[in-house]
């Protein structure tokens, strides 16, 4: 289920946890819409009109999540590894990250936001930044800062945000080599 080696831990989109994710929309979901019917007259167990609307959500939801970039990612000792569209990875190394924590409950997102972009293996032009995460999500957003979704990943959210917490604190705690010698 998941791949732990002496090379890291590696993070999964899941079948599973996306399929339970939109079962547990569901049971959110369709009670309010049968009380939308019932309030506007239809009987509530008509899918008229709030059926095909729920459906293309459900079919849309893991189609889009499947797309969507940076997974699987993969922690290791002196990197993060995420995965560009097409299969390639970009390596980054853990002193180079300014910033790699993930945001959110219920959509976590990874936000990783590098020192150099040139210092990544391989170097990806600003072009081909684009295609590292998610740009639906971009706000306020340096040019190297990369957003991943991480919902219904394995092993799970929780292991990640620990994962990234050891991994920046031990670089914090390295002692930095010095310029002058």
């Amino acid at each position: 289920m998941t791949e732990v080696d002496a090379e890291g831990i590696r993070f999964r989109r899941s079948r599973r946890r996306v399929l339970a994710r939109v079962a547990c929309a569901a049971l959110v979901v369709l009670p309010a819409f049968a009380l939308l019917s019932v309030a506007f007259g239809n009987p509530w167990y008509s899918p008229l009109p709030h059926g095909p609307v729920l459906l293309l959500a459900a079919v849309r939801f893991p189609v889009q999540l499947g797309r969507q970039g940076g997974l699987p990612l993969r922690t290791t000792r002196d990197f993060l590894e995420l995965t560009v569209p097409g299969g390639g990875t970009v390596q980054v190394d853990w002193p180079d990250l300014t910033r790699a924590e993930v945001l959110g409950r219920i959509s976590p997102t990874l936000v990783v936001d590098i020192a150099d972009r040139d210092r990544t293996r391989p170097v990806l032009n600003r072009w081909e930044w684009g295609r590292v995460g998610l740009w639906t999500r971009a706000r306020r957003r340096s040019p190297q800062e990369i957003h991943v979704s991480v919902v219904a990943i394995t092993p799970n959210v929780h292991r990640l945000r620990t994962e990234l917490a050891h991994r920046v604190a031990r670089v914090a705690d390295e002692p930095s080599p010095d310029p002058t010698t």
